[in-house]
């Protein structure tokens, strides 16, 4: 009965979609510590990343996903034209603006088109659970439909960090993906939910039992309505042949740093990069290796452009 009080309490704090009031709060949280370690700029930047890119007066798009949930996503169109799109999909907790507005200009630059999206319960996406890329990847298939839709000879570089990035390899074995897709960018992904939430699980270098663990994974189908085992990356990237490029940084606490050198392994892409990046935490590498990071970027870019 305990275990089972204990997996409500962490499931509702972990995949429930937070209010906000309480994502106000964790991102000024955030932020203070940036400003604390005398990164004002940075956190100023990230204050007002999602108000930046609005300002580029993007096309704003509504489209449903397979089971109903109502998804949004900010589509900015290059000039001229072009066939290739990044579809960039965000983290944890996260947003469009946070993780990728250091990035954005560097991908502008490239020429192609960039969609933006709200992943579900986050920002302007509905949805009341957060499933670590369970249902985010049937999401991100639904936007690579929408663009076919649109263009039936749309390519897409698909651009993930986090859970985003987790949620772009095990998309890529999808039908639609794989049709269109011409590159693929993972930065400090998981392997799978469940091996993710083993190792949040674990508390002060202790193993939770491994009967909680059993019961939470219960408690996770029975609330939030999917399974922590629907997929693991590694079967994704054992069929993955487009340009690959993994990331992830050296100081990373949330993801550890195996996950990516497991992912990077098992690819099987002609083309795959493996960039650790030292000093960086979770989903920090571009700041911390912008001049590396921004190389691979585009070696990667005119990879996919090849395809």
């Amino acid at each position: 009965m305990i275990y089972k009080l204990i997996a409500s309490i962490i499931i509702s704090r972990l995949f429930k979609r937070p209010g906000e009031k309480k994502v106000r709060k964790e991102n000024d949280k955030y932020l203070k510590k940036l400003v604390k370690s005398g990164r004002s700029e940075l956190a100023g930047t990230f204050r007002h990343a999602d108000e930046a890119l609005d300002a580029l007066s993007p096309e704003e798009i509504y489209i449903e996903s397979f089971d109903g949930t109502k998804l949004y996503g900010r589509l900015f169109t290059a000039s001229p034209a072009s066939s290739i799109t990044f579809v960039l999909l965000h983290g944890y907790k996260g947003s469009g603006g946070k993780n990728f507005i250091l990035q954005f200009d560097t991908l502008k630059s490239l020429g192609a088109n960039i969609l933006v999206v709200d992943e579900r319960a986050h920002g302007r996406s509905g949805g009341k659970y957060i499933t670590f890329g369970v249902k985010e990847r049937f999401d991100a298939e639904e936007w690579v439909k929408f663009l076919l839709s649109r263009n039936e000879n749309a390519k897409v570089i698909l651009y993930g960090i986090s859970m985003g990035a987790s949620t772009a390899l095990a998309a890529s074995t999808l039908p639609a993906v794989k049709s269109a897709l011409c590159g693929i960018i993972a930065d400090c992904g998981f392997t799978s939910p469940a091996d993710e939430f083993c190792y949040l699980a674990v508390f002060r270098g202790k193993e939770a039992p491994k009967k909680f663990i059993e019961k939470a994974s219960r408690v996770v189908e029975k609330k939030a309505d999917f399974s922590t085992t629907a997929f693991t990356t590694l079967d994704s990237v054992s069929k993955l042949s487009v340009p690959a490029l993994f990331v992830h940084g050296e100081n990373d606490r949330f993801v550890p740093k195996e996950f990516t050198v497991r992912n990077y392994e098992a690819c099987t892409s002609p083309y795959k990069r493996l960039l650790f990046v030292p000093n960086a935490a979770h989903a920090g590498s571009f700041y911390h290796a912008k001049e590396a990071y921004t190389e691979e970027l585009k070696a990667l870019f005119f990879e996919a452009a090849k395809q």
